[in-house]
């Protein structure tokens, strides 16, 4: 018998028992009524038949019984509570599959990491906003490709080094307005009602889309839609390497400084113009050749080359008031490399 994976296991169930109340009542008034009935049973090995009455026996019986069921429905409660909890964390094939489809998103989360000594505005009780107060848009993540995932993971998911990181603030919400697809053509979109803005027209002295010939007529209309099907990379195939180039222009240009970026979440060297974040980039994308960057012929070879990069789909939202998002959760990991993003039932 491994003597020492039995003390492991009595241990587990211990310490299940002591996370939830209930369990741990049931098991203590179990055990209170297997105490009394070896009391009872000692009673009766010490006594004849007629100085243990008929009541005795009765009682024996009971707390006997009665003491096995609620000792066993102690650990299982907290079995059963501890299955319910258990999240199962969305593989990699699976959120490439949700890239290809566009799968809907009913939660999304905006994590940011900083250090409280050097960034304490960053605090979770400190933000005011999704992203920094003079941004229009601001990227998220879908909170099902991340949940189950220990915080130090998520941040490399969503293209955020964990490096040197010592807190994380995480705002966790339902979706109550639009959301843009973070592709090539979701951003090109989000650039556009960017640039027509009529409020901001003295600071966009430099543009992309607003009043160039960048578009072509047929990708003016494209770009009207916001249907979830239409930002399904099959579904503007025809366009995607326009749509791609224009993106790196916009994403990676050197000597042209388009005024939209001050009011779009920043590009990273994660971001990928087929709608996500890598997961730890060997390298700069903006240093590959227009051909590699905007590569693309289908999905099974796309998977196939993605598998060991893919992050999670990025997306872009209105930078919103906090306090003005409806079923917000707002949380503080103290610990990134073992907190676990929460499960919050949306699953």
């Amino acid at each position: 018998m491994d003597f020492s994976a039995f003390f492991n296991n009595i241990v587990q169930i211990f310490q299940l028992l002591t996370t939830s109340s209930s369990s741990a009542l049931l098991s203590i008034f179990g055990f209170g009524l297997l105490l009394l009935a070896g009391v009872l049973a000692y009673w009766a090995s010490r006594s004849t038949p007629d100085q243990f009455s008929p009541v005795m026996r009765a009682a024996l019986f009971i707390s006997l019984v009665a003491g096995i069921l609620f000792s066993a429905a102690g650990p299982g409660i907290a079995l059963l509570d501890a299955a319910q909890k258990t999240v199962t964390k969305m593989n990699v094939e699976q959120a490439i599959t949700n890239l290809q489809k566009n799968a809907e998103v009913k939660y999304v989360v905006r994590l940011v990491s900083y250090d409280p000594n050097q960034e304490p505005g960053l605090a979770i009780d400190r933000l005011t906003n999704l992203g920094p107060p003079d941004q229009l848009y601001s990227f998220v993540a879908s909170y099902d490709e991340l949940v189950g995932y220990k915080v130090v993971d998520a941040l490399d998911k969503v293209g955020q080094s964990h490096r040197d990181v010592k807190r994380v603030s995480a705002i966790i919400f339902p979706l109550h307005t639009p959301l843009y697809p973070a592709n090539a053509r979701g951003l090109l979109q989000v650039v556009q009602e960017v640039e027509s803005r009529k409020t901001i027209q003295t600071q966009l002295t430099r543009k992309l889309l607003d009043g160039t010939s960048a578009l072509s007529e047929r990708e003016k209309e494209d770009l009207a839609a916001f249907d979830m099907s239409s930002y399904r990379v099959e579904n503007f195939k025809d366009k995607y390497q326009d749509y791609c180039q224009l993106a790196r222009e916009f994403n990676c240009s050197k000597d042209k400084d388009y005024s939209a970026r001050a009011y779009v979440g920043t590009l990273y060297k994660d971001w990928h113009p087929l709608g996500f974040s890598q997961n730890n980039p060997a390298g700069d994308r903006c240093a590959l050749p227009v051909a590699t960057y905007c590569g693309f012929t289908d999905w099974e070879k796309a998977k196939a080359e993605l598998q060991g990069g893919f992050g999670s789909r990025a997306f872009l939202i209105r930078n919103l008031e906090i306090k003005n998002i409806p079923g917000r959760i707002m949380v503080d990991f103290d610990n990134p490399a073992t907190q676990i993003i929460p499960d919050i039932g949306t699953r």
